[in-house]
């Protein structure tokens, strides 16, 4: 049902107005009875006032019943808004933050229990109807409340209104008994301000423990790296208490531990260390007193001495929050050391004084001196540029006598000597090899020691060199009944073929000489960019401790038993020379009583491009060399002794000369041009390479020839081939020597 638009009045109101209206139309029709008017036409006027008059009572009954529906729903919207408002009043009350609803006049509309609770003082001003500004000021007077020891009552109060009156604020605020709320407001759309008071006590005081937790770790962790400091370490808060400090502090100071404990003053603790330990220091006692009682600055280094005699160095620093740290190093031994220096040089001022005086006296015997220094050290710049060739000239002189015996045992055997002399001349031929051998490898280590030797880094076949040092190595394997087994590979490795083919010789041959029964394995194989050239034996095997003593000059494993392998122990003394030359590693692995394995790691090469043979080269079969004349330019008379009659047992004719300036006159009397020319490389005047270019010039055309020499250096193998000259080492062997003419003289 619909109710008129004055339904909201109250109804006492609308009866007073309907008695009013019914008042109203009673008089009319009394005002309207005219007797002088005729009777029907009263008659008609009161049917017809009847007529109106129950209409408006039907219209009047009908208004008073909507009235009275209106008033009921009016009693009941009354009882359901108490009944809400006393719901709301509950739920607010229950909540255990304090709430507080002010309107858009900033007057208190309701607040709960917790609100008024937080300041019992003024809990009974906090009315409906009172102003914030009022509150603000209320809450700002209680006793409770805890402000800022540098913020006033009036400026909490104007700060909270300004904060009350911003869309959304919050701030904490601290209570008396350690206890902290937090506050927050928040304006509504209607304009009205909600503001909630929130305990947060417990969190405050569990995080203040957990941050006591955190400040203990880091305090522990603190005192224990002040510990291990090498300086005493103490630091004092802003009002000169100790905080913090470690054992080396006490120590330095010799503090009683009675005086040193937390919030110790500082003043008693150098007063202390003043009058016991620094007593005798007064001017530096004083200094840092000075500081300690304005530290303005951070204080430089100042060093105190001690009554024992010993110095500290004393500095500190300012911290940000006002408190210092000082530190206390001992730096006596550095004093002392310093003293001892300072001394010294005073010392050697006075002294170069003196000899100053004395040097102006001498001055001229000094400049002989210095230019003697500079004639000697000219003179040793020499000598080691010269120590190359001082090695090629020792090991001609002393290979030249071997040489010549070597030459003349293989004459020795050819005049017919019975069985014993054979004997006894094979013995010999064996000691000289074995002299050879040994005069050989030590001139190679003079030389690999000196830095003489060249390497020729080229791409060198593993192949050919291991199938090589096999097929050689292969009748000595066969004297002991040893297997020899090679595993070769077709890879080319960056390095020097000959000394590469030096080292893996030498590792071979002490294979076979300390392998009793069992057998040699040599290989190759490729491990990523680089390839291990291995020899493998079932020897021995060489003790842990002794893997790096056999690479030593005459060391040898066993050597001082009966029954040990005989040999000079210079062999891998040379194979770790050649190894650093080349910057090859060497790898060893050993067990006792089952065999060693040496591997020697090159750098892997691509393989290099090979020129096809047009067709296969015919071996050349030796030539009758009765028909043939040899020059033979030696300035030794016993080796050229010696080398005439070789060439002559032969059938050669062996013409003789000392020199290059004999042999050309011996040329010009020479019916034909010799066919071969065999020349030592170091004569008394020239070499044989100038000897033989000599000759060669003076008939016209590059007649054969052989150099013979004992340097074995890259520079004069060089020069050698340069010319075109075969190449010949010593002590000669007559196979070699022989092979040798065959090859450089056959058609």
């Amino acid at each position: 049902m619909t109710l008129p638009r004055d339904a909201g009045e109250p109804v006492e109101e609308r009866l007073r107005k309907l008695e009013k209206i019914n008042r109203a139309l009673m008089g009319r029709v009394e005002r309207s009875t005219d007797f002088s008017v005729n009777g029907f036409s009263l008659f008609q006027t009161a049917i017809l006032l009847e007529g109106q008059v129950s209409a408006r009572t039907s219209d009047l009954k009908r208004t008073l019943e909507d009235l009275s529906d209106a008033y009921a729903r009016l009693e009941d919207a009354r009882d359901d808004a108490e009944t809400a408002k006393q719901n709301l009043t509950s739920a607010i009350e229950a909540v255990s933050e304090g709430f507080a609803l002010f309107n858009d006049a900033e007057e208190l509309v309701m607040c709960n229990t917790p609100f008024r609770a937080l300041l019992p003082d003024i809990e009974a001003k906090l009315l409906p109807g009172t102003s914030f500004p009022r509150i603000a000021e209320l809450f700002a007077q209680s006793r409770h409340l805890v402000l800022d020891q540098h913020r006033s009552t009036d400026a909490w109060r104007k700060a909270r209104i300004e904060l009350f009156r911003k869309p959304n604020a919050a701030f904490i605020q601290k209570l008396s008994g350690d206890r902290w709320i937090q506050v927050s407001n928040k304006k509504t759309d209607t304009g009205a301000t909600v503001v909630f008071q929130t305990d947060i006590t417990d969190i405050v005081r569990a995080e203040r423990v957990r941050r006591e937790r955190e400040l203990d770790e880091q305090s522990q962790i603190l005192q224990a790296t002040l510990d291990h400091l090498p300086q005493g370490i103490a630091m004092f808060s802003k009002d000169m208490r100790l905080k913090a400090w470690n054992h080396r502090f006490i120590d330095l100071l010799s503090l009683p531990l009675r005086l040193v404990a937390p919030l110790a003053g500082f003043e008693r603790l150098w007063e202390w260390a003043g009058k016991s330990v620094f007593a005798q220091d007064r001017k530096g006692r004083e200094r840092i007193a000075a500081w300690i009682r304005s530290p303005a600055a951070d204080l430089d280094p100042v060093e105190l001495t001690r009554t024992d005699g010993s110095i500290l160095s004393v500095s500190g620093k300012v911290m940000p929050d006002g408190g210092i740290v000082v530190s206390f190093a001992d730096v006596t031994e550095e004093r002392r050391a310093s003293d001892a220096l300072r001394d010294a040089k005073e010392t050697l001022e006075q002294r170069v004084e003196e000899r100053t005086v004395e040097l102006t006296r001498e001055v001229i015997e000094r400049r002989a001196i210095e230019v003697e220094l500079i004639k000697a050290r000219d003179k040793a710049e020499e000598l080691t540029k010269s120590k190359t060739r001082f090695l090629a000239a020792a090991s001609h002189d002393v290979l030249q006598p071997l040489n010549a015996a070597r030459i003349f045992l293989s004459l020795l055997d050819g005049t017919g000597l019975d069985l014993r002399q054979q004997h006894f001349a094979g013995k010999v031929d064996k000691a000289f090899g074995s002299v050879e051998e040994v005069l050989g490898t030590l001139l190679d280590i003079s030389r690999y020691d000196s830095g003489s030797v060249e390497a020729n880094i080229v791409p060198a076949s593993v192949a050919e060199i291991l199938s090589t040092l096999a097929a050689e190595f292969q009748p000595l394997a066969d004297q002991k009944q040893l297997s020899l087994r090679c595993r070769p590979s077709d890879l080319f490795a960056l390095s020097d073929a000959r000394l590469l083919r030096q080292i893996v010789q030498n590792l071979i041959s002490n294979a076979i000489r300390y392998t009793a029964r069992g057998g040699v394995l040599v290989g190759a194989r490729r491990r990523g960019q680089t390839i291990s050239i291995e020899v493998w034996d079932t020897g021995p095997g060489i003790p842990e401790d002794k893997r790096d003593f056999i690479f030593e000059e005459f060391r040898r494993l066993g050597q001082d038993q009966p029954d040990a392998p005989k040999g000079a122990g210079l062999g891998l003394a040379i194979v770790r020379r050649i190894a650093r030359l080349l910057d090859h590693r060497i790898e060893i692995r050993s067990r006792l009583g089952k065999g060693s394995r040496f591997a020697i790691e090159v750098p892997l090469c691509a393989s290099p491009e090979r020129e096809v043979k047009r067709q296969a080269e015919v071996e050349r079969l030796p030539v009758d060399l009765a028909s043939f004349t040899a020059i033979v330019i030696e300035n030794d008379l016993v080796i050229l002794e010696g080398m005439m009659e070789l060439l002559q047992e032969r059938g050669m004719r062996a013409i003789p000369a000392v020199s290059v300036g004999e042999a050309l006159e011996t040329l010009q009397s020479l019916e034909k041009t010799p066919d071969l020319i065999i020349a030592d490389y170091h004569l008394d005047q020239g070499t044989g390479t100038e000897a033989i270019a000599a000759l060669r010039s003076a008939v016209g055309h590059a007649i054969p020839a052989i150099a013979v020499t004992a340097d074995y250096t890259t520079k004069v193998q060089a020069e050698v081939r340069r010319y075109g000259i075969a190449y010949l080492r010593k002590p000669i062997k007559t196979g070699e020597l022989f092979a040798l003419i065959h090859k450089v003289i056959a058609p």
